[in-house]
């Protein structure tokens, strides 16, 4: 019974006063570089559509020329009729004005590049989010492995515990006769072992929170930290059409079908609207000049460039929609893995809970023989052995069902919104 009660207020009371799995994330979630870096993808994405849609209002530019010829030409362009009295000509002109050119028709190009820029800002947040939800679940994958090794640690402590109460009894036998002397070294052997073990488990949690330090994107103070509430149930979506991951690749399928619209759009003319004010200025006079033109381009031929740019956003598109099935298998593929290896470790709970029984009946009886001379001392430490390697198995069952819940509830992206 106090050995019941011992696993039990392990996972009652749990570890105190040390960081808990939700300050992590929070912590992981302000520093993080990966994910910090995704969210200034996100403002790079919103800065080109911004730019896409600017274009659509074109360009307003001031210019200056200086020309120096070798003879004074005339100062501005003539029109009949022309009086030679009147014509000015100058060495040195300087030329200055300023002009306006918008895109009036383009073959919706402009419209299209546009809806793909938006497009693009809802990939980033969505790769923002599948980010946060990939470090979140690494974080409380290796969180729930540092748990399971200290819960390990504790049985294997215990062992060693009892080993040493062992070798004190022990060796009062030797000394009294009761007990041979090759049994103390049995013992012994035992004990350095079981500390090999425990050295094993703490380089393991070391080498552990130290990755748990690079998610978090900062040097925190991991030396204990909290238990958490074991998960009671879990359970699996009707559909995975709202997942992150099925929209992306749906909106990757969207972005491919407007650029095919855009290869469309190079057999359409393109028309572009030009306004210009210049001053000329030469030998102490000048002259203003305004000029509106309208300017209609429609490529002949090309030599089959805008055909084969069509076939290519045309594959694409193909490309896109297998992406997309290729994508809803995989999920699929993966939810059953998941659902496969939490059934798993819960079997192994239901064994192991019943191993750790057995194994202590096993231990009282081998130690009842042992101290009344029936059997050697070596049948007793095996079962001592093996009843804490099964509390240790306990253990580490219990927490890989949690690690196989958090990898289920990665792949349904629930903790995308964390």
């Amino acid at each position: 019974m106090k050995r019941e009660a011992f696993l039990l207020s392990l996972f009652i009371f749990g570890f105190s006063n040390g960081i808990t799995l939700d300050e992590l994330i929070k912590t992981a979630k302000e520093n993080n570089p990966i994910l910090l870096e995704k969210k200034l993808d996100i403002n790079i994405q919103k800065q080109i559509e911004r730019q896409k849609k600017t274009i659509r209002f074109g360009e307003i530019d001031i210019f200056g020329v200086y020309n120096r010829y070798e003879d004074p030409r005339i100062l501005y362009p003539i029109s009949p009729p022309i009086n030679p009295k009147n014509l000015i000509g100058a060495e040195n002109q300087f030329i200055a004005g300023i002009s306006y050119s918008v895109p009036i028709f383009t073959g919706f190009q402009i419209k299209r590049s546009v809806e793909i820029a938006h497009l693009g800002k809802k990939i980033k947040e969505m790769q923002y989010r599948l980010t946060k939800n990939q470090i979140i679940y690494n974080i409380r994958t290796i969180y729930l492995k540092i748990l399971s090794l200290q819960k390990q640690k504790e049985a294997f402590k215990a062992y060693k515990d009892s080993l040493k109460e062992l070798y004190k009894n022990v060796k009062e036998g030797v000394k009294v006769g009761k007990k041979a002397e090759v049994d103390l070294l049995k013992v012994e052997y035992e004990l350095k072992n079981t500390e090999a073990i425990l050295d094993r488990i703490n380089n393991s949690i070391k080498a552990l929170k130290e990755g748990l330090k690079t998610l978090a994107g900062k040097d925190i103070d991991l030396s204990n930290i909290e238990e958490i509430k074991l998960t009671k149930s879990w359970e699996i979506p009707s559909t995975i059409e709202n997942l992150l991951t099925v929209k992306q690749v749906k909106t990757l399928e969207k972005i491919s079908e407007k650029k095919l619209k855009i290869a469309k759009g190079d057999y359409l003319p393109k028309i572009f609207l030009k306004a210009l004010a210049q001053r000329n200025t030469g030998n102490s006079e000048y002259k203003d000049l305004w000029q509106i033109s309208l300017n209609i381009k429609y490529d002949l031929f090309d030599f089959g460039k805008r055909k084969s740019r069509y076939i290519q956003r045309a594959l694409e598109v193909k490309k896109a929609k297998l992406q997309e099935k290729a994508v809803k298998l995989r999920i699929k593929k993966d939810i059953e893995n998941a659902i496969s290896q939490i059934k798993t470790a819960e079997a192994k709970i239901k064994a192991t809970k019943k191993q750790v029984q057995l194994a202590k009946t096993v231990e009282e009886i081998e130690k009842t023989k042992y101290e009344t001379g029936v059997s050697d001392i070596y049948d007793y430490l095996h079962a001592k052995a093996q009843r804490y390697l099964a509390e240790s198995g306990y253990y580490q069952a219990l927490y890989n069902r949690e690690i196989a819940i958090s990898y289920l509830k990665y792949i349904l992206e629930e903790f995308a919104d964390e």
